[in-house]
């Protein structure tokens, strides 16, 4: 199998949490690899197999194992807790660790390297940095990931459910009278207090179905602007609430939250950018599926 295009896209240079690309052309056979997994695999595990399998190779083909500093301090861990009378450097212990092949079987090496792969694969070169055109053009497509909800500005009176006991239907058919007789009277005096709760609230539906339950986020979100409704119950107790106003979602301008979708649309070419390079690795490589018991 040829190796067509762009191979290798792995750390240089002793970085730890950053990948930078090497692109190679090569008219060379690929790498053959031979993976083992269980007889009963189904498709997408062997997959799965097969492209961890193939990143380890990678890794191992330049050294990650024998130089990264988070498998090294590793090691010495194991290996101190091995042999802990030992009086070795931590050099010392490193290099016994790999003579043992310590490196080539642990879970937490293998993790480390299948991250920095995966770090390496998605890494964004300077060409596919996106332009101030490509993230307006994004913040558009999918204004559904930046767009703010809308905001609702009410009055409530509350009815305490521990104060009140077993008087709270009737105190509540009282007050619901009152306040159908206060026109656009402010409800002052009414009701109960409740700490951290004002008369007057401006809210989205989700902070208030956080705090509050869905019975009064609904009726706040249902109500008619100017009209007291309820009562609608929270686990405090009851709620009358009046609409005075409501704001419409909203999608800020590319200068508000720039950063959020330069974010976005980062985490897009990522994912773009691993996808494509790891199926240039995949056909790349010659593969030989072992399924054992």
């Amino acid at each position: 199998m040829m190796l067509r295009a762009l191979l290798h896209y792995f750390l240089i240079g002793g970085l730890l949490f950053s990948a930078k690309v090497v692109y190679e052309t090569r008219s060379t056979d690929g790498p053959e690899l031979t993976v083992r997994v269980p007889a009963r695999a189904s498709a997408a595990e062997v997959e799965k197999a097969v492209r961890e399998a193939i990143l380890i190779n990678e890794a191992r083909r330049y050294a990650w194992d024998r130089r990264d500093p988070v498998v090294f301090s590793h090691l010495v861990r194991n290996m101190r807790f091995i042999e802990p009378d030992t009086t070795d450097d931590d050099a010392t212990l490193y290099k016994r660790a790999l003579g043992m092949g310590m490196h080539e079987h642990d879970p937490i090496v293998r993790a480390r390297l299948l991250y920095r792969a995966g770090e390496a694969l998605a890494f964004v070169p300077e060409d596919r940095i996106p332009t101030r055109e490509e993230l307006e053009a994004h913040r558009v497509e999918h204004a559904d990931r930046f767009q703010r909800e809308g905001r609702v500005r009410f009055q409530q009176v509350f009815l305490s459910r521990s104060r009140r006991g077993d008087s709270l239907p009737a105190d509540a058919r009282e007050l619901r009278a009152q306040l159908d007789e206060l026109g656009d009277a402010p409800p002052t005096g009414l009701g109960d207090p409740l700490p951290g709760l004002r008369q007057e609230l401006l809210a989205t539906p989700s902070k208030l179905r956080t705090r509050f339950g869905p019975e009064l986020a609904d009726a706040v979100a249902e109500a008619v602007v100017g009209v007291w409704r309820g009562p609608a119950s929270s686990v405090y107790g009851l709620h009358f609430i009046k609409v005075l106003d409501k704001e419409p979602a909203r999608l800020p301008p590319l200068e508000a939250i720039g950063a959020e979708v330069r974010a976005d649309l980062l985490r897009d070419v990522r994912a773009e950018l691993r996808k494509e390079r790891m199926a240039a690795l995949r056909d790349a490589y010659t593969v030989h599926i072992e399924r054992v018991p």
